[in-house]
This record gives C-alpha cells, sequence and structure tokens, in this order.
C-alpha cells in the first residue's frame, strides 16, 4: 500500500530537503574552515555512520551525510514514509553529531602554552587522595541496599591496585629526591 504526498505535503517535503541541504553545505563550509584534531578511537557511534573503523578526517562524516541525504531525497520521490522517516531522523543525528563536534572541537584541544609544574609530594597527595576517594566508592558499593555489583566492585578494586602501585613509586621517587 503507497501513500501518496498531496501537493502541499510535497511542497513542505521539498522545503525540508532544501533546509536539510542548507544544514549540510554549512557543516561542510565549517568543516573545511576548522583545523581537525587526530583521534585514536571511535567519537561518534559506529552505527550513525555505518563505519566500524575509525575515522580521523571530518570530510569522511560530511561524505556519508551526503549519502543518507541522497538516499533520503530518493526516498521522497518514491513516496516511501517509513524510509522517509529513518532517514530524516538519522540525517538529523548525523548532522547534530557532527555540528556538536565541531562546536566543541576547540575544546579538546591541548593547550601547548603552559605546563603545569607539580612537585613530588603534590603528585603523592593528590594520588592519596584519589585512592581515598576510590576506597570510599568501593564501601559505598558493598553497602548499597540493592544487590551487590561484583563487575563494578572488581573493576574499582583494579583501579585501587594501580593506584596504590603508583603511590608506591611516587613514594620511591620521594625517598630518591632526598638522597640526591
Amino acid at each position: 500500500m503507497m501513500i501518496h504526498l498531496t501537493n502541499h505535503e510535497n511542497i513542505s517535503m521539498q522545503n525540508f530537503l532544501e533546509k536539510l541541504k542548507d544544514q549540510i553545505n554549512q557543516l561542510e563550509q565549517q568543516i573545511n574552515l576548522s583545523d581537525q584534531p587526530t583521534y585514536q578511537e571511535h567519537y561518534f557511534d559506529e552505527h550513525l555512520f555505518n563505519s566500524s573503523k575509525i575515522e580521523v578526517d571530518f570530510q569522511f562524516y560530511i561524505d556519508k551525510i551526503k549519502l543518507t541525504y541522497h538516499s533520503l531525497c530518493d526516498a521522497a520521490l518514491t513516496e516511501k514514509m517509513s524510509q522517509i522517516e529513518f532517514l530524516s531522523e538519522k540525517l538529523i543525528d548525523q548532522i547534530t553529531a557532527l555540528s556538536r563536534e565541531l562546536a566543541t572541537v576547540h575544546l579538546r584541544k591541548q593547550p601547548t602554552s603552559y605546563v603545569i609544574q607539580e612537585t613530588v609530594a603534590e603528585k603523592h597527595s593528590r594520588h592519596l587522595d584519589y585512592l581515598r576517594r576510590l576506597q570510599e566508592m568501593k564501601y559505598e558499593l558493598e553497602l548499597s541496599p540493592e544487590a551487590i555489583d561484583y563487575t563494578k566492585i572488581a573493576a574499582l578494586d583494579n583501579r585501587i591496585y594501580r593506584c596504590e602501585q603508583a603511590i608506591k613509586k611516587i613514594e620511591l621517587d620521594m625517598e630518591n629526591e632526598v638522597f640526591d
């Protein structure tokens, strides 16, 4: 059963597609003007852009968005409403994800103009604080009224162990510093 769009719905669909195309063009311009950092991990849901490998180039994502847009245009021509709905949502999610990424990319840039100097004693104190907070988290988990989540406790135990190892290393550095 195929539902045909009325003339008014057809005009609305064309306006919708034009607005999406304008957004895609603006997004592409932003990408061309932005400094693109290199990532070592996925920063989008793999299913959103149908990619299981790590892509470090924003152009890959804009190309995927254009592909979804063209599929949406094809679905609009054939008036496949369920496909139009699905592709519209996917396209909007893709545009939103890439827009947010571009808007926040400057927040992840590491400032290289200064380096925070930390003494060994300050580092030791910071790690002791980490250890205390991890132990508090474990204690709260063990006393929680719900069923005990052993995987979370095991993960905390692992973090506590690594933190204790780091503290031991820092303490050795402190001892060596005294004898130097």
